[in-house]
């Protein structure tokens, strides 16, 4: 016991280190890729920081040697370069010329009517005034335009002072030697041309220009493209050794401490790996999937369908991928985000897992997918589809209606566009659309819900007994059709009603009738017997006692014997002896039989045989019982002083006895009522007969493949047999 339960507990233990080894070879992978440039060997230059550094120190050597070359010894408008100064100059111009003119003609107006008036001092004082407001407004607009100088002439040496400091700062980071071919001068903090050997002593990196071809990126490509139009040549060099702080030397520095680390994640991947293959082995040969934490975790999964597991797969890989990718695991100081990575990875790795051997279950147990996948959406969905498509005429119908109601909806959202961007032709149409639906699907759909309204209201009332509801079955269509189907249930039911009741009511009559015909004979049995137990009886009286007591113990006899073989005969369980028989012989020979009551009747048969011999298939002991009870039943119940017909003839498929006959008796009751056993037409039931002759004789004809019917026309009684041949 102590065993197995160490034996768990290494398989969950090791479960659990499985589940971490396997997350952290994710992670490595996942850092490792998204920082695989850095395993590059002085990636950094060829980064696009080290390019903007590049470029900025470029541009800040055109700017100060070439942009502002010679700026302090300028003057301070030869400080502002030309175009600006023109159009700062020319509207100051446009500016005091505007005003001017406007002064000017506000005053002309006032001198000219003072001109008029004669007021000679006037004039000359408003000549003086004007000429003052002009010049007073030509030295407002000249002390604007030296301020606007003066603050471009301050910005633009801010600018330079900026730029040179700049350029002066990073003078620890960058060294540069350039020689401008078009303006034949050198642009340097060197004091000298430096020498390949000095470049191969001092540089971590150089850079010369121009190059035909360059094996850098496309970035540097460009910039050496610009050195070649501007006519520059030279080399930009970073110092192995810089002077004081240097941004460039910290982040290649930082460059190849991240290099670094990808090297040692290298090797904790293939340590995680390896590990991780150990496990997978000690696990899988351990049945850690055995272990109860996996199989409840497994049952919970399983209840969620197999095609929504799938499709939760997909949402649960681009998380674990985000957070993989998204985080700085491997950086330092170890935080919350280490903490939260593991946090959300662990139960993600513990799912993948789990879908692992989920799908290696399935892959060695096949009836376990199948289950999984019968209890599926998509099963389910197909089983509804298939379902709801079996009938083509509803499904489309139904799909016709969803897509027309969609379509309104649609034009609604239409016809507020067209509204308000005024579009009548779209208008038009979505009222033409509209005006469709209204008079055409919604009436449609109006009769259905009638129709389904009267459906259910039917099948309520049949459903409460009430079997003489009848259900409209307008419109025509499936919904029709369904209604003509409960209608032909509603009678099919009434039907079944009837023939039940009829059924009881014949259980009835049976049971009296059975006892009536054999407590009669029985009485007389039991009263004769008495009679015969009386002490003074002469030999003439017993005689005639026991003559009586012979024909009802007979007359019980058959009775019973009749009994027994309509209950063989219905239950179908008598064995046929099947030949070929001569059915005419068989018909002739059962007439015969009956000669003597024939003669002592007062009935004359006409006997009609179309052929001496006429074969078919037949138990010739059964036959000949049913034609004993068909001429038998002849003799007691036709009308006396009349004919009885026996007709016998063929087809070609068939052979046909008829037996026709004028009834003594009333027959009020349906024909088939005469095959139900223990019927007589004599309902008083005072003849010999059983009342189970026609049941018998019906079902020994069926057994053998044919049919008996009777027609009976008013006291015509007519008797029809069909053999096969």
């Amino acid at each position: 016991m102590d065993t197995k339960l160490k034996n768990k507990s290494y398989s969950l233990l090791a479960t659990l280190a499985l589940l971490v080894t396997t997350t952290l070879s994710f992670l490595t992978v996942a850092d490792l890729y998204d920082k695989r440039e850095y395993l590059q060997e002085d990636y950094y230059f060829d980064s696009y920081n080290f390019f903007d550094q590049l470029n900025t120190e470029v541009d800040l050597i055109r700017s100060v040697h070439v942009e502002f070359a010679g700026y302090e010894q300028k003057k301070p408008l030869e400080k502002i370069d030309v175009d600006t100064l023109e159009r700062i100059t020319h509207e100051r111009d446009q500016s005091l010329k505007d005003d001017k003119q406007s002064i000017v003609d506000h005053y002309n107006a006032l001198i000219q009517e003072a001109q008029q008036a004669g007021k000679t001092e006037d004039v000359a004082k408003l000549t003086t005034e004007r000429d003052s407001k002009i010049s007073e407004k030509y030295r407002e607009i000249q002390s604007e335009w030296d301020k606007r100088i003066s603050q471009f002439v301050k910005d633009k040496d801010q600018e330079y002072e900026e730029r040179k400091n700049s350029l002066a700062f990073r003078d620890s980071s960058f060294k540069y030697y350039v020689v401008d071919g078009k303006r034949n001068k050198v642009y340097t903090n060197l004091g000298y041309e430096p020498s390949d050997a000095a470049l191969q002593r001092d540089a971590l990196y150089s850079f010369q220009f121009p190059k035909n071809s360059h094996s850098r990126t496309n970035m540097f490509a460009d910039l050496n493209r610009s050195f070649q139009l501007n006519q520059w040549k030279g080399v930009i060099y970073v110092p192995k050794s810089p002077e004081g702080y240097s941004q460039i030397h910290a982040d290649a520095t930082y460059y190849n401490s991240v290099r670094e680390r990808l090297m040692l994640e290298y090797a904790l991947l293939t340590a995680t790996l390896l590990i991780s293959g150990v496990l997978l082995w000690y696990t899988y040969t351990r049945k850690a999937a055995q272990l109860p934490v996996i199989q409840k975790s497994l049952a919970f999964m399983r209840r969620i369908p197999l095609d929504i597991r799938i499709v939760l797969l997909f949402p649960i890989i681009l998380i674990y991928m985000a957070v993989a990718f998204g985080s700085t695991f491997f950086s330092f100081p170890i935080g919350f985000e280490q903490f939260f990575t593991l946090t959300v990875m662990l139960p993600l790795t513990a799912i993948f897992l789990l879908y692992i051997v989920e799908a290696w279950i399935m892959y060695n147990d096949g009836e376990q997918l199948r289950q999984q996948w019968s209890r599926s959406l998509l099963s389910r969905q197909r089983s509804l589809l298939k379902e709801s498509y079996s009938n083509r005429s509803v499904f489309f119908k139904v799909a016709l209606i969803f897509t027309l109601t969609v379509g309104l909806g649609m034009s609604i959202a239409l016809g507020l566009f067209a509204i308000a961007d005024r579009v009548e032709e779209l208008l038009i149409l979505v009222f033409l659309y509209g005006m469709f639906y209204v008079l055409c699907v919604l009436p449609y759909i109006f009769r259905r819900i009638g129709l389904m309204n009267r459906l259910l209201l039917g099948a309520s009332q049949m459903a409460s007994g009430d079997l003489k509801a009848t259900i409209v079955e307008k419109p025509r269509g499936k919904l029709a059709d369904l209604a003509h189907s409960l209608n032909n249930i509603r009678q099919g039911l009434q039907h079944s009603v009837e023939s039940q009741m009829k059924s009881e009511r014949l259980k009835s009559e049976l049971i009296t009738n059975v006892s009536h015909d054999l407590k009669t004979p029985l009485t007389s049995i039991i009263n004769y017997v008495d009679l015969l137990k009386r002490d003074n009886l002469t030999q003439d009286d017993i005689k005639s006692y026991v003559d009586v007591l012979e024909r009802k113990t007979n007359r019980l006899k058959v009775l019973i014997n009749d009994l027994f073989e309509a209950a063989k005969t219905a239950s179908g369980s008598v064995e046929l002896n099947i030949e070929q028989v001569n059915v005419s012989a068989l018909l002739n020979q059962a007439i015969a039989e009956f000669s003597d009551k024939i003669d002592e009747s007062t009935l004359t048969f006409r006997v009609n045989i179309e052929q001496p011999k006429i074969m078919a298939p037949l138990d010739g002991k059964k036959t000949w019982r049913v034609f004993e009870n068909l001429i038998g039943n002849a003799l007691k119940y036709s009308m006396p002083n009349t004919r009885v017909h026996v007709h016998l003839t063929e087809t070609q498929n068939e052979v046909v006895l008829t037996i026709k006959n004028v009834s003594a008796y009333e027959i009020d009751f349906a024909a088939d009522e005469l095959f139900e056993r223990f019927k007589r037409a004599d309902q008083s039931r005072n003849t010999e007969g059983s009342g189970l002759g026609l049941a018998i004789a019906k079902s020994i004809v069926e057994l053998q493949g044919g049919k008996l019917a009777i027609d009976i026309d008013g006291d015509y009684f007519k008797v029809i047999v069909l053999f096969r041949r």
